[in-house]
């Protein structure tokens, strides 16, 4: 091999070797994912809990799914190449779910399809789940969290909150899956809203002391 080509060699190797050291390595995943499943044919978006843990590029976890199916099941498959995960889960006997898309850690997005042994029918969709923050339950000195700002169990705030994930869960790009999400979304916080109401105040009975007036109650 003529000299230059060496060098020419050398160097296109050691340019190689400074972009493997600049590129900031990949944090693995180990997240719990929330959201919804919303098929192409607008029938009901179905809501799912995913967890995930990533050893080399290898996906674990389970899925727990709500209506038509309410299953836990455990990943079969699943690989992450570059921040693009697909990954496959079998439901029941008869089906099993596939899931691929742009997975990170505070989101994972992309296209479902659900296999079944009883039709040639593929339902297809998307999907946006978003990660779970898991609250601590101790402080860093290893004593129970005491919760100080926590809002009341049942309140509107928890209706609020949950609007807001729905809403943040639905398909982009789309105007009409977009639009028909975001109606699920409205009534589901309307329900919500309407189990709650605002506490009556007490009145003060006839015999009470008016405060501060320094007079006797009429009789």
């Amino acid at each position: 091999m003529p000299l230059p080509h060496v060098f020419r060699a050398l160097l296109v190797f050691l340019i190689g070797l400074i972009g493997l050291a600049c590129t900031p390595a990949r944090a693995e995943l180990d997240e719990t994912y929330e959201g919804l499943l919303v098929p192409n044919n607008f029938e009901s978006a179905i809501p799912v809990t995913l967890q995930l843990h990533e050893r080399s590029g290898q996906l674990t976890g389970t899925i727990t799914t709500g209506a038509p199916f309410h299953v836990t099941a455990a990943l079969s498959s699943g690989v992450n190449k570059y921040g693009q995960c697909n990954m496959r889960i079998p439901l029941t006997p008869s089906f099993s779910l596939r899931l691929y898309g742009s997975c990170q850690s505070a989101l994972f997005e992309g296209r479902y399809t659900i296999y079944t042994t009883q039709s040639e029918d593929k339902p297809r969709g998307t999907f946006r789940l978003m990660r779970k923050e898991v609250k601590k339950e101790v402080d860093d000195d290893g004593l129970p969290r005491r919760s100080t700002n926590a809002p009341p169990t049942g309140s509107v705030t928890d209706c609020i909150k949950a609007n807001t994930r729905c809403l943040l869960a639905c398909p982009q790009g789309d105007y009409n899956v977009e639009f028909l999400c975001s109606n699920r979304c409205r009534r589901k916080y309307q329900a919500c809203k309407a189990k709650f109401s605002t506490t009556p105040v007490p009145k003060a009975s006839s015999g009470a002391m008016l405060p501060d007036s320094g007079l006797a109650p009429a009789r």
